[in-house]
């Protein structure tokens, strides 16, 4: 059963102020062990790999290339001996 916290107006109002100061205080006290967040450095931001765009699908060049890779070579009796083996 759910049961409401504030009963009008005025609570509500007192419940979010409390809130927000309470919240503000939680916030205070993290910077203050950990530091502000602060933006990346030339290093850090240079040492950052991102991908750009491809021109292609990976699962077409897959499957136009290296899917058929194995299947067209010709084997001989002794290679097939040990890929059955193996």
């Amino acid at each position: 059963m759910i049961e409401y916290m504030c009963k009008n107006m005025r609570e509500l109002l007192a419940y979010s102020k409390a809130r927000r100061r309470r919240q503000a205080f939680q916030h205070y006290e993290i910077n203050k062990i950990h530091g502000e967040c602060s933006g990346l450095t030339d290093r850090e931001w240079n040492n950052v790999k991102t991908r750009g765009k491809t021109s292609y699908t990976q699962s077409s060049k897959y499957t136009m290339h290296k899917m058929w890779r194995d299947n067209t070579q010709k084997y001989d009796l002794k290679q097939l001996k040990l890929i059955n083996k193996a």
